[in-house]
């Protein structure tokens, strides 16, 4: 049987096209990273509260450091450890990363790629450094000096040992050298800091994220304890949190208005197996749903596994029965995956296909049907019924005004208002009975109830000022009738008047032109006259 060989462009296969967006290299390396703290609390070398992880981007020289005080490797196990290739130690039940590649993520962007590590009462550290710029030029194909793996890890690594003061410390760092033309995104600060608010296992805001201490309150109650990291940013050590907040503006109608949207209150939800075992846990924001969320990076339920995130906004999307794609845009929220059999796949933009994983999608997909008919569909007409009503007593008022100020002009004109008034109740009639609905089915809570109960008593009142409304359009005289001086006979009146009935009827749908080119008929006759 002949020799095996693994072809160099596996290399280039597990570093340039392992992901299609380049700052998931900042995950893979903090997922290593918080392993590496998770070990160094289990050895008892540091407390949570010693714990961090920090990341300095230096644009100027196209630089970024990614270091964490966990276990560090010891010497003996340094080359082993960073030069294999899906050859890891990691548990998967436990740790993050366990396939062993996620770090070869960074030589596809920079020029050079070092490790620098130190295990605790060592006096050395280790340093190991990817030429990466050489690897491209290896694993190009018309490049035939090294044909295997082995060959071109063995011509771009170089490994040594230099001596440190303190033997107590211990520490794991990513050093990225020369980010290459096309990877600004990688030195981006406030680009990668709002990526790892969204994707990393870090925590709330509790100062701007008042349902936080319920969230955490609550996964401590069914013993679900959800793993939270300090990371830093810069010399300034600028922390990173997640970016929920008290608000989530929306986006509503085809013109997309914004709408000022509050998280009102959050529903919590917890799955076990038929054996007790946990499934996941989880919440779901609460808010008006009057229409999708307008902040990207804060729409969508989100699914997570061990804090950190799986897929982006839309992966939850084929989790609803029907309408993800648009329902999902209305929710914000974290699904967190307990199950260690539930797996993430290598790119983490989806989980292993697997029966712990189609059970899970079966009570996520019931669940996610649930909240779309209450809330989406429930709550989300309320409120855009509510909106309606108000938008309807507004045109109404509008209606009223204009008679006062001598809307009616001709009988097109009285048929023209008589029947605008009578659209705008009969929609408000529509969204009564919509909102009347939606109170009777208890989807409501107290707040929203309060307010559609204010909203109902206005349309009682709505309903009675259009009969009165209606009696002054009936009884109104034409308002054409001081429109002319006195100088004018009869008879040119009457044609004035048949002018002012031909505008009204040809200009139906547009009152304002009418009421611009009245006004300009008015000031040509009176200056004529004179």
């Amino acid at each position: 049987m002949s020799d095996i060989v693994i072809g160099k462009f596996t290399l280039e296969s597990l570093s340039t096209g392992m992901y299609a967006d380049p700052r998931a290299i900042y995950r893979e390396y903090i997922q290593n990273a918080t392993d590496s703290i998770d070990h160094a609390m289990r050895d008892g070398l540091i407390s949570k509260d010693d714990a961090e992880i920090h990341i300095t981007i230096t644009p100027e020289k196209r630089e970024i450091r990614i270091r964490d005080n966990g276990t560090g490797i010891a010497v003996e196990k340094v080359w082993n450890t960073l030069s294999d290739i899906g050859n890891s130690s990691k548990d998967y039940a436990e740790d993050r990363g366990f396939r062993g590649i996620g770090r070869l993520g960074g030589l596809a962007y920079c020029d050079n790629l070092y490790f620098i590590s130190k295990a605790a009462n060592e006096a050395v550290e280790s340093v190991m450094r990817w030429d990466c710029k050489r690897m491209r030029e290896l694993v190009s194909p018309s490049n035939n000096e090294i044909p295997d793996i082995v060959g071109v890890i063995e011509a771009i690594t170089t490994i040594e040992q230099r001596t440190v003061e303190d033997s107590r410390t211990h520490y794991f760092e990513v050093v990225m050298k020369g980010i290459i033309e096309g990877a600004e995104v990688l030195i981006d600060e406030n680009e990668i800091k709002q990526y790892l608010s969204i994707v990393a296992p870090v925590d709330f805001d509790a100062q701007k994220f008042r349902q936080a201490k319920r969230i955490k309150d609550f996964f401590a109650e069914k013993e679900q304890q959800i793993s939270t990291y300090k990371i830093f940013f810069g010399k300034r050590r600028m922390p990173v949190y997640k970016l929920y907040t008290r608000r989530l503006d929306t986006s509503v109608g085809l013109r997309r208005k914004k709408e000022n949207e509050y998280i009102k209150e959050v529903e919590l939800l917890y799955q076990e197996y038929s054996d007790g075992r946990p499934m996941y846990i989880g919440w779901l924001a609460i808010t008006d749903f009057s229409g999708q969320i307008k902040d990207e990076n804060l729409r969508g339920i989100r699914l997570r596994k061990n804090n950190i995130l799986i897929g982006d906004a839309q992966t939850f999307d084929s989790y609803f029965p029907s309408e993800g794609y648009t329902a999902n845009k209305m929710f914000a929220g974290e699904i967190h995956v307990l199950d260690e059999n539930i797996i993430p796949n290598s790119q983490r933009d989806d989980f292993e296909p697997n029966a712990a994983l189609a059970e899970m999608r079966q009570y996520l997909s019931q669940w996610a049907g649930e909240i779309n008919r209450k809330y989406r569909r429930g709550t989300s007409n309320a409120s855009s019924a509510m909106r309606r009503i108000e938008e309807g007593i507004a045109r109404q008022r509008d209606i009223e005004e204009r008679i006062d100020n001598g809307a009616i002009s001709s009988e097109q004109k009285k048929e023209e208002l008589k029947n605008e008034l009578e659209k705008v109740q009969k929609q408000i009639k529509r969204d009564e009975a919509t909102l009347r609905k939606a109170i009777e089915s208890g989807v409501l809570e107290a707040e929203r109830k309060e307010k559609a109960q204010d909203v109902l008593d206005k349309t009682k009142k709505a309903t009675q000022d259009a009969v009165n409304i209606s009696t002054k359009i009936v009884k109104a005289d034409y308002a054409t009738k001081g429109d002319l001086p006195s100088s004018y006979s009869r008879d040119e009146r009457k044609l004035y008047q048949r002018i002012i009935e031909v505008v009204d009827s040809f200009f139906a749908e547009e009152h304002e032109t009418a009421e611009k080119l009245r006004a300009a008929i008015i000031q040509e006759l009176r200056a004529k006259k004179k």
